[in-house]
Parts: structure tokens; C-alpha cells; sequence
């Protein structure tokens, strides 16, 4: 496709013909990715901008507005494609030299909701019909551990209500690793069932068509495409609960935090259900799991109870049960003993009636 010209193009229109552009040689997942970061470029930038008179300082304008909203890393990742779009039109040669990408921090960029963000998130959400295909995403995302590519690109052959499971298909998958069959909580099957019927509504009928439709203008959806984004109302719904940057991808985060945070969920099991879980994240709860070891170890040993000792009381209480001396005197010879064998003992021993053969007994077990 020739994009000669384009840096005259109103910013919405030449990133449109750029990415048209790029389409055969990317993947269809990475295509789509670039679609998302072309739309919030062009709604920042709008009809006025062009390529040919941007400067550094535009740049720097959309970083310091997208900062409010997301972190570093995203707005980097947007930045990318504003550079793939100016080297295209050879601007970026003039201003590259005057451009600085965000820090990013090395700790984990993921945020998990609190049982009270995630009632008022879903509360705010659900609040508004146009918001609605958004909040059944949040609400599968949030008990599956389905990302947002996951997700979109589900197929309606990919659901079984029936016997409660999603089956993460490769072209949503990030890799291999992501390829999974994951259970549905009650919450999950709800939500996923209001969805199902939202779609055959919306006119996805066939097993290859999606269960998020995408919409091509006002009441019209093409079940064939799958949608490729929540961005205008999950800003707007986020907004409205107070959560600015929070995104759809941290309900992948929440999710993944329940697993760790519960005890009796093993690492592998986890993992299962995910897909992958990062080394940071079981670190950071190895701490909650570490008493469920701990509780393992215990079981695992089998201390053997101290002996009761045998004392002076005993011997004569074993006779008035009416044992033999014999009996008594073998009982005292095989174990542990703690008696009394001073003279006023024994002669209490010998007063008593104590037979001779059980106190000889005694005296030698004493002196064990």
C-alpha cells in the first residue's frame, strides 16, 4: 500500500493508512494490539495534528496527559508506534534526537483489586447499558484469569456452559503456555451465560463466531470480527469508581492474586489455571503458603508419648484388681518405674501385705 503523502493526512487518517499498511506483515494479534494504540493516539492528537510538523514537545504532551491514566510502559509501547509512524514520513530523523522514553519500574506493574474496589468497580459498571458488554468482561476476566486478547477472541465453540469451562484458543493466546481449559465459578457461569446471550443476540450463530462481536457502527455487529477493545467505556467506568489506571489486564492480576493469596491453592494448581504466573508474583505470597508447609512437615512426624512411670500407688492398686504378684512383679520389670524404696516404704509395703516377690520387683526396678 503506498503511504506516500500521508504526513499531510489529518493524524487519525495517515495512522489508519499506516497501519493498513503493516498489515500483512504482522501477526494477527500483534495487528490488532497496534489498532488499539493507533485509536488512542488519534483520539489524543485528533484532526489537527500532522506528521510532518510534529515536534518533541508533542510527544512529550501526550506523556504527560497519558500519565494520568496508565503507566510508563504503555504509554512507551504507544510512543513506539507514533515513532514507526514519523520514521515513515522521515520526521522522526529531525526530532528523534529530543525524544525520551517514560522510567518504567522493575517491580511488578500489576494491580489487584481490594474486595472493596472490585464491589465498586462492578457496581459503577453495571450501572450503564452501554457499559454493559465492558462489565461482563471484568466480571469473566476476574474469575478466570483471562486476559483481554483471551478473551476477546473467544468463539462461541470455545464455551461449554454445560460443563462449565472456556478454552483458551492460540489466537489469543500471549504463547503456548497460555493454551488452557479453565473452570467456571458460579460468578464466571453467570456472567459468561448473559454474555453467550448477548452475542446470538447481537447475530454471532456459527461455532467460529465471537462471542464479543464486533460492532460496526450503532446496532450493527459483524460476528465474524471479534472486538478489539473496551477503551471509551472502561476509561469512563473507571473514572466514575475512582480507579484511574487500572486496566482491563490488572482483572487478569486480581485473579491471579486469589489464587496465591489462598493456601490451600497449590503453586501448580495456579499455574493450571492461568497459564503462567511470574516468579515475582509466587514469591511475593510464598510467605501464605509457607504455614501450609509448615502444617505438612508437622503431619509428617510421629513423636512418641514419654512413659508413665509406675509408683508406689500403682502396684497396690494392680493387686486389689486382684492381679497375681507374679503378674505385678513382671509388670514392674518391663517398665519405667519411679518407686519409693526407703525402709518406711517398704515397711508400709510389707504392712500393707504386699507380697515379698512383687516389693523385690520394685527394688530393682527403683534402682534402674
Amino acid at each position: 500500500m503506498d503511504t506516500t503523502g500521508i504526513g499531510s493526512l489529518p493524524f487519525p487518517d495517515a495512522a489508519r493508512v499506516w497501519l493498513d499498511s503493516r498489515k500483512d506483515f504482522l501477526a494477527k494479534r500483534t495487528f490488532c494490539n497496534y489498532g488499539v494504540y493507533v485509536r488512542t493516539l488519534g483520539k489524543f492528537f485528533g484532526h489537527t495534528a500532522r506528521l510532518d510538523t510534529f515536534t518533541a514537545d508533542d510527544i512529550r504532551r501526550y506523556q504527560h496527559s497519558r500519565l494520568e491514566m496508565v503507566d510508563g510502559t504503555s504509554i512507551n509501547k504507544e510512543n513506539s508506534i507514533l515513532q514507526q509512524l514519523l520514521k515513515r514520513t522521515g520526521r522522526w530523523a529531525e526530532i528523534g534526537h529530543d525524544y525520551q522514553p517514560l522510567p518504567t519500574s522493575k517491580e511488578s506493574r500489576g494491580r489487584a483489586l481490594t474486595d472493596a474496589e472490585r464491589a465498586r468497580l462492578f457496581a459503577v459498571a453495571s450501572s450503564r447499558p452501554s457499559w454493559n458488554a465492558a462489565y461482563l468482561f471484568a466480571v469473566i476476566s476476574v474469575n478466570t484469569t483471562a486476559g483481554l486478547s483471551e478473551l476477546l477472541t473467544l468463539r462461541l465453540k470455545d464455551v461449554d456452559l454445560a460443563n462449565r469451562v472456556i478454552r483458551i484458543q492460540p489466537e489469543g493466546a500471549k504463547n503456548s503456555h497460555r493454551l488452557r481449559v479453565i473452570p467456571l465459578n458460579d460468578e464466571g457461569l453467570a456472567a459468561l451465560t448473559k454474555t453467550m446471550s448477548r452475542a446470538v443476540a447481537l447475530g454471532s450463530a456459527k461455532p467460529d463466531h465471537y462471542v464479543f462481536p464486533f460492532p460496526v457502527r450503532h446496532g450493527v455487529f459483524d460476528p465474524g470480527r471479534h472486538q478489539q477493545s473496551f477503551y471509551k467505556a472502561w476509561e469512563g467506568i473507571t473514572a466514575e469508581a475512582n480507579l484511574h489506571g487500572f486496566r482491563m489486564y490488572d482483572l487478569r492480576h486480581t485473579a491471579i492474586t486469589k489464587l496465591l493469596e489462598n493456601p490451600e491453592v497449590s503453586e501448580e494448581t495456579a499455574e493450571t489455571i492461568a497459564g503462567h504466573v511470574s516468579h515475582r508474583m509466587k514469591k511475593r505470597y510464598s510467605h501464605v503458603r509457607i504455614e501450609v508447609l509448615r502444617a505438612a512437615v508437622h503431619g509428617m512426624s510421629n513423636a512418641i508419648a514419654a512413659p508413665i512411670e509406675l509408683q508406689n500407688p500403682d502396684v497396690r492398686a494392680m493387686l486389689d484388681m486382684g492381679l497375681s504378684a507374679e503378674t505385678v512383679a513382671a509388670k514392674v520389670a518391663t517398665s519405667a518405674c519411679r518407686f519409693d524404696t526407703s525402709l518406711d516404704a517398704l515397711r508400709q509395703l510389707k504392712s500393707a501385705g504386699v507380697p515379698e516377690i512383687a516389693i523385690r520387683a520394685m527394688v530393682k526396678g527403683g534402682a534402674r
